[in-house]
């Protein structure tokens, strides 16, 4: 770089009109005709005595000319002081630049021949090709946090190309708040008097079309101190289809059942989309695979597969898409712990001998139909009178139902508390045997209780046929099943009486009565296991349900949600993963390895009388492994990306200038002059102003001073002649 530079340089060939004027004065030198006669030799004699003055008038009205045209040409060229000619001005020659560089997975989408990062890649190339070697960068990966590669270094092009050679989309969304945050830190630190920060982006619109208050207020702090641009690499094609959900939808997670699987994939581009293929692999074998025939634009579908469970153990599934322009969100995982034998204790509070009449008859025959055959094999059920209760060791035991108790002793209910936070299942019936007041009291342990809602009294609806059961948490996974089935099989099945309910802290509805907000079936979790609390009867006595078609698929789907244990769920990339270890570890780190095979120790710690491990911010989709023990299987646990980022739709050039409305923020388009943005007002203001100003000043300066000297010219030629008038009269008066 020079002292200035010029951000039209082809106009800096209007420079040459300087030649103009000077053509002018010199034809004009040569234009007239010398004819002699009388009187023009008495304004000779007045002119000569001025010549000189004269010559130095012309040449001064000609310099101005000149100038004039020449300061008006180079206006046009718009001419910038570079860096090196602030030093003229007593300036220090130096930009820090801060470069934030997008790098949530919708980078990764492939509209044609590049990616959308390496677009982006481009673009930063270019700002820092503007920097003299020394001026201080930083550069900063966006994700769900930022990721510094480079902090306040002199610019070096081999190091920082180096850094952008080992750049790559994450498969993280963009949270834009928390990378501000770390972004504006870095521009503060920048060391140099003139500072730039470059945002460079695709635009996506879940991320930037509504910019929140804490992102513009970080942005009008951030241009306090520096320039801000955004360079967007949006692109108009969006064409993605995406796996948004994957999880078990019903069967009993046992050794020999079939499991049903649910896919969910969505269209998020703008043409429908043909004969999507997808893929079910159970520890890396593929097992099912089903075609949905159309996928409109903006649609999601859903799709059953199935597996068998042959190996008790952590079971890993995944659901894969076919190629597309987006691989990141072509796959989701799952983990499944298969047990060898699934025990489930039914305690019944009304026992009796009579087929039927006991309050557990209809849970037994809802679990297991068949008696004897390998179904109730791999289930082992086991009824118990209330009474027998604390012979019992709830630790042998998935699932414990209680159906219709008269009473819980303190201990006892001491015993389900800890048998509930070690990981164990709890779900309680009530019926005509149980007395609220003294149910709350029992299952309270100190200030909470074991159950999700606090019992009040007996209900009965107004009409005699009773009230049929609503869905209230849709998506739930006891509640998935019922979501669609016919609405005339749900409302056949009705209620003539149960216990009103009030909600504890924690607890939530999954089932309800219709047109109520009385619970039927609540939820509550507690450390590692989950309680539900069913305020209608495992019986007839209240209710026709148990022998609706719908009983079984909602008790099966019950029994398989609570033995599941809390490293079956699903993680997002980023979000802490916590497990409860097995008693068994007794080592003071846990060795994890991520899906590309990479080991690493966690520190085991100690919370609340259970010994556990937390894994801060798992970086990579797929399946870890938690190694806790020589000789114990590892625990198993399935990370997937975050479906929101897989809407890759950008915000275009009217709709990205309207979200940074307001903001100190200077967009430049993809199809814009990047260099040129990055040129105007780098180190001072641009010059083309002051020169045209200049120009002008000159062009009127010119003509004054031309108009002043043609007059006084004028005016001495006048009166030489006059004088020379007065001799000659007089002359001949004499002669005369």
């Amino acid at each position: 770089m020079g002292f200035l530079d010029f951000l039209y340089k082809p106009m800096l060939w209007g420079t040459l009109a300087i030649a103009v004027p000077i053509l002018i004065h010199l034809l004009n030198r040569y234009r007239h005709k010398r004819i002699d006669w009388a009187a023009m030799e008495l304004l000779r004699r007045a002119l000569v005595i001025r010549a000189r003055q004269i010559r130095i008038e012309d040449i001064l009205v000609l310099v101005l000319r000149c100038l004039a045209v020449l300061l008006l040409a180079l206006a046009m060229a718009r001419p910038t002081l570079t860096t090196a000619g602030a030093k003229w001005f007593g300036a220090e020659a130096r930009v820090g630049v801060v470069v934030a560089l997008d790098a949530s997975f919708s980078m990764a989408h492939r509209p044609g021949v590049n990616t959308r990062f390496e677009r982006a890649l481009t673009r930063v190339r270019k700002v820092l090709s503007t920097l003299e070697p020394g001026d201080p960068v930083s550069l900063v990966l966006m994700g769900s946090t930022p990721r510094i590669l480079l902090r306040d270094v002199g610019y070096d092009a081999a190091r920082v190309e180096a850094a952008l050679a080992e750049a790559a989309p994450v498969p993280e969304r963009l949270n834009l708040e928390l990378c501000l945050e770390e972004i504006e830190k870095l521009v503060r630190e920048v060391r140099a008097p003139m500072r730039e920060c470059y945002l460079v982006t695709d635009a996506q619109r879940t991320s930037w079309e509504e910019l929140s208050d804490k992102v513009k207020i970080s942005l009008r702090e951030m241009s306090q101190v520096a320039r801000l641009f955004a360079l967007s690499v949006a692109s108009d094609s969006a064409e993605n289809l995406a796996l948004t959900h994957f999880a078990v939808a019903s069967g009993t997670l046992r050794r020999g059942a079939i499991a049903r699987y649910v896919a969910e994939v969505t269209n998020f581009g703008r043409q429908p989309q043909e004969r999507v293929g997808v893929t079910l692999t159970l520890d890396g074998k593929a097992v099912d695979q089903r075609v949905i025939d159309r996928i409109l634009a903006g649609q999601a579908r859903t799709v059953p597969l199935f597996a068998r469970l042959d190996a008790a153990g952590d079971t890993r599934l995944a659901a894969q898409l076919g190629p597309d322009p987006l691989a990141t969100d072509n796959v989701r995982y799952a983990v499944t712990h298969v047990a060898e034998q699934m025990r489930v204790l039914v305690v019944d509070g009304a026992p009796s001998d009579e087929p039927y009449k006991s309050e557990t008859d209809f849970l037994a025959t809802a679990l297991s139909p068949r008696r004897g055959g390998p179904a109730a094999a791999a289930l082992a059920l086991k009824v118990i009178p209330w009474l027998s209760l604390p012979a019992e060791r709830l630790s042998d035991y998935q699932v414990v139902i209680l159906a219709n108790l008269p009473d819980v002793r303190k201990d006892q209910a001491a015993a389900l508390h800890t048998y509930v936070q070690q990981g164990g299942g709890l779900i309680v019936f009530l019926g005509d045997k149980t007395i609220p007041r003294l149910f709350n009291a029992r299952m309270a342990l100190g200030e909470k209780s074991l159950l999700p809602a606090r019992l009040t009294a007996l209900a009965s609806p107004k009409d005699p046929d009773g009230v049929s059961l609503e869905v209230a948490m849709p998506g739930h996974p006891v509640a998935a099943a019922l979501e669609g089935l016919p609405p005339e099989l749900l409302g056949a099945a009705r209620f003539t009486q149960y216990v009103k309910a009030e909600l504890l802290e924690g607890g939530r509805t999954i089932l309800k009565f219709a047109g109520t907000d009385d619970p039927l079936l609540a939820e509550k979790g507690l450390g590692r296991g989950r309680v539900l609390l069913c305020t209608s009867t495992a019986d007839r006595e209240w209710t026709n349900f148990v022998v609706n078609p719908v009983y079984p698929i909602v008790l099966h789907q019950a029994v398989t949600y609570l033995s599941r244990q809390e490293h079956e769920r699903s993680f997002a990339i980023a979000e802490p993963i916590t497990l409860t270890l097995p008693r068994a570890n007794v080592q003071a780190s846990v060795l994890i390895r991520d899906p590309a095979g990479k080991d690493f120790p966690l520190q085991v710690s100690e919370r609340n009388g259970q010994r556990v491990i937390t894994l801060a911010r798992p970086e990579l989709p797929g399946f870890y492994e938690a190694r806790y023990a020589a000789g114990m299987p590892p625990i198993a646990v399935a990370v997937n990306v975050e479906p929101a980022e897989s809407d890759v739709r950008s915000l275009l050039e009217r709709d990205l200038a309207k979200a940074f409305l307001g903001t100190p923020v200077r967009l430049v388009d993809w199809g814009d002059d990047l260099e040129m943005a990055i040129k105007t007002g780098r180190v001072g203001h641009e010059l083309w102003r002051t020169l045209m100003i200049l120009g002008l000043a000159m062009l009127a300066l010119e003509s004054l001073l031309a108009w002043h000297f043609s007059r006084r010219m004028a005016g001495a030629a006048a009166r030489a002649a006059t004088k020379e008038e007065l001799l000659g009269g007089r002359t001949a008066e004499v002669k005369g």
